[in-house]
């Protein structure tokens, strides 16, 4: 294919040398001697030699005009992928800037590697094409067109980060950007290592009019060892209680690793140490623990060693210390003495009994636990304030008496979908089942105990599952019905008992039972916060206490050597609570803190989805895209051959002009010789 065929114009020169031919044709006398016989055979032998010479050199000559001419023309040999037309080029580029692009490449780390890729490909292209770079952050300011000079600033700005993105919505996002502008080729380019956790190229859109190329780096194999997760195992925290704390720690090395060190800190003093055995490719579970010294915040870290990938070897926490939980029993008839035994007085509670004749609605939101005993009935003023307690996230035990209004409790029961009151049986029945693994009896018991002594009724009503009801069993009868049901609601949780605590009706306000299920009901009252966030959640993040125009809450780091972090969130009521909306202005994993007072602690970790450092090989690639049927992805060759070659071979084809002017010159090489030759053999 010719770049530029006016340039044809340029073989009628080729009448030049013809002419030349023509004019030196020679005519020959005819000479007579007596003996021609040997002089004819000479004779006839040069004139043959001279015409083929002469053929010989006007050839040369030929072929020189036609080379030279056609390297005026540029030709080329187009590409199997080029679909380059007229109107337009717009150019969109994504560099991966994740923590795994920090690793070896042949600039030193692959980030560096792909930043050069950008460059290249940038040189690739005319300056007044209109380009966009894309990092894993896809900041609004990403989505604009940038000058060759503006796009390159932005690429020798690019850092590594935290944030991590599956590919299919970076290349969502490149395409609906694309299709804002009027060009009509539209290019996309994407750098990275293609790590297994993030590169979903099977979700990946396919968009026939966007020119996809992938640019893999050949991501680094090192073997990893990180902290992937960690739990902790009591539903409250108080000044004086040991706390557990599970580390999960992920190896992925073809080796197992002995005696892992794990450390934890908590208000950066060291307060636990131990060390794990990790099968190779496998998670091991560590447990540290320590005693919470003060009702101060509970923020730390559990910390390991590893090289070189550093930014996974440590996880923040931070969870609130309770001084004591508020709980409210409001009675309908007197005092429940098993209930007031049971809290009155207990360090780790508060609590209140008021009489339903004196009941101030206001004030039951103050309490986490509200115990309602033995009401005759609930009227829609309190039901409606109870609904909203329970989904607000707060604890409710109901316990019926034997004569209660079952239309007003079932009323209230339908809205919560918890089970409906039905008829009161008076004979006994015995529990049969206790579910061991509800949270009530979480390290209540070493192990099941068929033979433990179960509580038996004197008498209750049966519970009916009407439609919509997610309750569970925690007791259940031999009957079929249940002594006790739990009902998630919202945030919140209903528990019910089918007969009321007092000794006349029920055995188990004297046996070993009833203090685990009543108690553990108060302590998981407590809201319980998630012990960290991960910097790339977009959900909003629960806090007690809403921002003021007066005071307005400031997110701060706790530990000052850190980057500063200084900055309000943005909070927002929604319903009865308030919520932090991540808008990623944290950008490293840390402590920090909510304030002014009361104080909140929030702790961001990096995402795991990172540590997992194997990435895709090229047959893995191709494979996904034949899979996915993407046929408007290729991918490069190679990753050590410049970008900029490649992009203009494909675009502009592979270009023939040098190859005319080496055979041009080869021709008039060739005539130079033709010409001198003959002088050469008379001197001899």
């Amino acid at each position: 294919m010719l770049t530029q065929p006016l340039f044809l114009i340029g073989l009628a020169a080729i009448a030049i040398p013809i002419a030349i031919h023509l004019l030196q044709l020679r005519r020959y006398r005819k000479v007579y001697f007596s003996n021609v016989d040997m002089l004819q055979e000479l004779e006839n032998e040069n004139r043959r030699q001279r015409n083929l010479r002469q053929l010989l050199i006007l050839a040369a000559r030929i072929l020189a005009i036609l080379f030279i001419v056609l390297a005026f023309c540029q030709p080329v040999i187009p590409h199997k992928d080029s679909r380059l037309q007229s109107g337009g080029t717009v150019v969109s580029v994504y560099v991966d800037n994740s923590y795994s692009m920090e690793c070896g490449g042949m600039e030193g780390s692959l980030i560096e590697t792909a930043k050069q890729k950008a460059r290249e490909i940038a040189a690739a292209y005319d300056p007044s094409i209109s380009f966009q770079l894309l990092t894993n952050n896809a900041s609004g300011s990403q989505f604009r067109w940038l000058s060759r000079e503006e796009f390159l600033s932005a690429v020798d700005d690019i850092q590594a980060g935290a944030v991590t993105t599956p590919l299919s919505s970076i290349t969502l996002r490149q395409n609906e950007f694309l299709h804002s502008s009027s060009a009509t080729n539209r290019h996309a380019y994407i750098i990275s290592d293609f790590q297994r956790t993030t590169a979903d190229l099977a979700d990946c859109p396919t968009d026939t009019a966007i020119l996809t190329t992938l640019i893999p780096l050949g991501g680094s194999a090192l073997a990893n060892v990180y902290l992937d997760s960690l739990l902790f195992n009591s539903p409250a925290y108080f000044p004086g209680a040991t706390v557990q704390v599970e580390v999960h720690v992920h190896n992925g090395s073809d080796k197992p690793i002995e005696k892992q060190p794990l450390r934890l800190y908590v208000g950066n003093q060291q307060r636990a140490v131990t060390s794990v055995d990790i099968p190779a490719n496998s998670t091991a579970t560590a447990s540290l623990s320590f005693t919470i010294q003060d009702d101060s915040i509970m923020a730390g870290y559990v910390e390991t060693t590893d090289y070189p990938v550093t930014f996974d070897d440590r996880l923040y926490f931070s969870l609130p210390v309770t001084s004591r939980i508020p709980l409210l029993v409001v009675s309908g008839k007197a005092e429940n003495p098993f209930i007031r035994k049971l809290f009155a007085t207990d360090s780790l509670t508060r609590y209140r009994q008021e009489s339903y004749s004196s009941l101030d609605y206001t004030h039951l939101t103050e309490s986490n636990f509200i115990i309602l005993d033995e009401l005759h009935s609930i009227p829609s003023g309190l039901a409606q304030t109870l609904t909203q307690f329970v989904t607000d996230g707060g604890t409710l035990l109901i316990v019926p008496p034997a004569d209660a209004e079952t239309s007003s409790y079932n009323q209230f029961l339908s809205t919560l979908r918890a089970p409906l009151l039905g008829s009161y049986r008076p004979r006994p029945a015995r529990a049969l089942s206790l579910q061991y693994d509800h949270n009530l009896y979480h390290g209540v018991f070493s192990s099941r105990n068929e033979e433990m002594e179960m509580p038996t009724a004197n008498g209750h009503y049966l519970l009916q599952q009407s439609a919509g009801t997610v309750a569970q069993a925690v007791i259940s009868l031999v009957d079929g019905s249940n002594l006790l049901s739990e009902t998630p609601m919202g945030e919140g949780r209903l528990y019910l008992f089918s007969t009321p605590l007092r000794p006349e009706y029920t055995d188990l306000v004297n046996q070993a039972l009833f203090v685990p299920t009543i108690y553990n009901m108060a302590l998981f009252s407590t809201p319980q916060p998630l012990p960290y966030h991960l910097l790339t959640a977009t959900d909003p993040i629960p806090v007690s206490a809403s921002s003021s125009t007066v005071s307005p809450r400031h997110v701060v780091n706790v530990i000052p050597s850190e980057p500063h972090t200084d900055f309000i969130p943005d909070i927002r009521r929604i319903g009865s609570r308030s919520y932090i909306i991540p808008h990623g202005e944290i950008t490293y994993a840390g402590n920090f803190l909510l304030s002014p007072a009361p104080f909140e602690g929030l702790a961001f970790n990096y995402s795991r989805r990172e540590s997992d450092l194997s990435c895709l090989s090229t047959s893995d690639i191709k494979q996904l895209l034949s899979d996915a049927n993407l046929s408007n992805y290729s991918m490069t060759p190679s990753a050590a051959k410049s970008m900029t070659d490649y992009i203009r071979s494909r675009n502009q084809g592979t270009p023939l002009w040098r190859w005319c002017i080496v055979l041009a010159l080869l021709a008039l090489l060739a005539e130079t010789l033709l010409i001198r030759l003959p002088r050469r053999n008379k001197k001899a």
